[in-house]
């Protein structure tokens, strides 16, 4: 028996089924959230991945944020690659020619004469809103065809935000708020139901939704959460739980880095009910202050209620035509409405 040698077995992990970058569905267009507004300060310059390109984000000294296609024109220097910000311009490494916050030359690099050339840095259209840096990523229009609007409570906490490296696609991470039924199966609610049919209006789509969930050692905890989504690359979500004059507004918001994968920001804001005894007795700015105490765990708990969706958007395909049963919720009116966001001269999904 000494000439046998013992193989172990290992479990097989299960593949990725887009791991070769042929992927069902395209890049949406809309608002893309790059990074929370804390993560740059005046002067700062950040590479991020978008759509299997970089983009450069910075923030002039007069705290303006800018997104650009990250090569100067000049020779094709990475501007995120020691790029500097000199007042309101990004200076590129190479050979120091500084660019506007309108993309267009403002001066050239030490020792060169002449006239400014014309061709400038392409600028993408950016807003800070909501504690968060967006880019409208889509086809080239004169005008913006729609905005995210200002959704956080100023007498809640500012935003705390972590990042969900995950193989999946923004419109199957939006896909879950109108599947009730994974709700109830995977995350251990005892209710889940739409309160009212979604309505779907243009860019947005609203989902109200009712639950009733475990909450060790108070028992259950019964709420209400109105959803909104903003294209496919933003979710607002208000959860009231009246039993403990806790208000939590979630914000999801998906960037495709690249075909079948995204990083997920997850932003937690907690507001106590000034309304709601015994909040009511206390001063705004001490409830704020336990509120921003408490939005670090709460970001811990709604991660934690996402992990459980981890592997399975890991490892899924996109099922088109679905096979759907009573109890899955609108998730054909929910695809008809995602198509709007796909380029007309890219094929689309199908419902």
């Amino acid at each position: 028996m000494s000439g046998w040698r013992h193989h172990i077995v290992r479990r097989e992990s299960p593949k990725l089924p887009y791991a070769s970058g042929e992927a069902p569905l395209p890049g949406p267009e809309g608002w893309v959230m790059l990074a929370p507004s804390t993560e740059l300060r005046p002067g700062d310059v950040v590479t991020r991945r978008l759509m299997g390109e970089d983009v450069v984000i910075y923030r002039t000294r007069a705290g303006r944020v800018r997104v650009v296609r990250p090569y100067c024109p000049h020779l094709g220097a990475h501007l995120g690659c020691g790029g500097k910000v000199e007042g309101e311009n990004i200076v590129c490494p190479f050979h120091h020619f500084a660019f506007g916050p309108d993309g267009d030359i403002a001066r050239l690099g030490p020792g060169y004469t002449g006239k400014l050339p014309r061709d400038g840095l392409t600028v993408l259209p950016s807003e800070e809103v909501n504690d968060g840096i967006f880019a409208w990523i889509g086809t080239p229009r004169a005008k913006v065809p729609w905005r995210i609007p200002s959704l956080l409570d100023a007498r809640g906490s500012r935003p705390r935000f972590t990042v969900l490296d995950l193989h999946t696609h923004p419109q199957e991470v939006f896909e879950n708020i109108v599947d009730v039924g994974h709700v109830r199966a995977l995350h251990g609610y005892t209710d889940a139901e739409h309160a009212r049919p979604p309505v779907s209006e243009g860019h947005t789509y609203s989902v109200p939704l009712r639950f009733v969930r475990p909450f060790p050692p108070f028992g259950n905890l019964r709420g209400e959460t109105e959803v909104t989504m903003y294209g496919l690359g933003f979710i607002h979500a208000r959860s009231c739980v009246p039993e403990i004059g806790l208000e939590i507004t979630v914000m999801l918001a998906p960037r495709l880095i690249e075909a079948w994968r995204i990083h997920l920001s997850v932003g937690v804001s907690v507001l106590l009910a000034p309304q709601t005894r015994p909040f009511n007795r206390l001063p705004q700015s001490f409830l704020r202050a336990i509120a921003t105490a408490a939005t670090p765990l709460n970001l811990r708990a709604v991660a934690a209620d996402l992990y459980g969706d981890v592997p399975v958007w890991n490892t899924k395909v996109y099922a088109s035509p679905p096979r759907l049963a009573a109890g899955d919720g609108p998730i054909g009116a929910y695809r008809h409405w995602a198509r709007q966001f796909y380029p007309a001269d890219r094929s689309g999904p199908d419902s």
